[in-house]
């Protein structure tokens, strides 16, 4: 494709570490980001699923316990989360990734509800509450987690589309210009202009 104007064509990522062999890889600093949008997104998902569930009762200390447990939980999972992601680099099919990291995401839910709940509830967890928060809490983080993983994705592909694809400037720059010029020079046929009528 022919490139028009003075700008030259953008010059492909170097650091996009996707290929016919690797399709679905990720760097570090987009491992990272992902990990910061699975955290927000999964806290945030809790936060108002609980909210909605109380009726607003949670809120405030709903709220402050969901942030106290999500980060330990971000740290332990972290590693888990890289290390799925390094296994399924070389399969293409993101229905697959979804469904892993969903997986993954519930058994995050899972692990950290049963740890929180002894503090919370200062037994075991039984009775209708930990049910109700193993109901809560697993679909909300492996949606979380999933959805993270998916945007991360669709940015770093997005990013890569953006680095080799040829971009075609359609606006001239001296057009702007030579509309003004034919505006103010514009000959006007004398055939067409208007007979004035004769006064007397």
């Amino acid at each position: 494709m022919t490139v028009i104007g003075p700008h030259p064509p953008p010059s492909p990522r170097r650091d996009s570490p996707r290929t016919d062999a690797e399709p679905l890889a990720f760097t570090r600093t987009e491992f990272l980001g992902g990990t910061a949008r699975a955290w927000g997104t999964t806290t945030l998902l809790l936060i108002v699923g609980w909210a909605v569930l109380t009726g607003g009762f949670s809120l405030i200390v709903g709220t402050a316990a969901i942030l106290l447990v999500s980060v330990p939980a971000v740290v332990i999972g972290s590693p888990g989360a890289y290390a799925l992601g390094r296994l399924l680099r070389r399969l293409p099919r993101v229905g697959a990734h979804l469904l892993a990291f969903s997986a993954y995401g519930a058994l995050v839910g899972v692990v950290t509800t049963t740890v929180t709940l002894p503090a919370v509830l200062g037994d075991s967890g039984g009775g209708w509450i930990a049910a109700t928060a193993y109901l809560v809490n697993v679909p909300l983080s492996a949606i979380g987690l999933a959805g993270a993983w998916f945007i991360t994705m669709r940015r770093a592909l997005r990013l890569d589309a953006e680095g080799f694809g040829d971009v075609v400037r359609t606006t001239d720059p001296d057009a702007a210009t030579e509309d003004a010029l034919d505006d103010r020079y514009r000959i006007i046929d004398p055939g067409q202009r208007r007979r004035q009528r004769w006064r007397g």
